[in-house]
């Protein structure tokens, strides 16, 4: 039986790298931050807390408002101006966000 060769000579021993610091909460920006909440509460108050969606419009349907929506999507140019924004059912906006996406999969593919 043959002598078996080791590990040891072939492998280099890891060095200690620093632990990178997590970067620290930054509460209060972004979409969830105070500005955002208040805009989009200005903007639910303002339409009624009624859904704004084109479909909910034209057919004259009458549903409770969970979320705000932008018009225009901001992947398309659009703003968080209030002009830009409308109060809409969650299942509307659910429904809208996926036909957005997938005009935006579609545009993308076509390049």
């Amino acid at each position: 039986m043959g002598r078996v060769p080791t590990l040891a000579p072939r492998v280099a021993p890891l060095k200690a790298r620093p632990l990178a610091q997590p970067a620290p909460p930054a509460y209060g920006q972004g979409r969830g931050g105070r500005p955002w909440r208040r805009k989009r509460d200005a903007v639910l108050k303002r339409d009624g807390y009624l859904c704004k969606c084109d479909e909910c419009q034209a057919q004259g349907r009458l549903l409770l408002a969970h979320e705000v929506d932008h018009v225009v999507p901001l992947a398309e140019g659009g703003s968080d101006d209030e002009s830009n924004l409308r109060a809409i059912n969650r299942d509307c906006h659910a429904a809208k966000s996926a036909a957005d996406a997938a005009r935006g999969r579609n545009a993308s593919g076509s390049r």
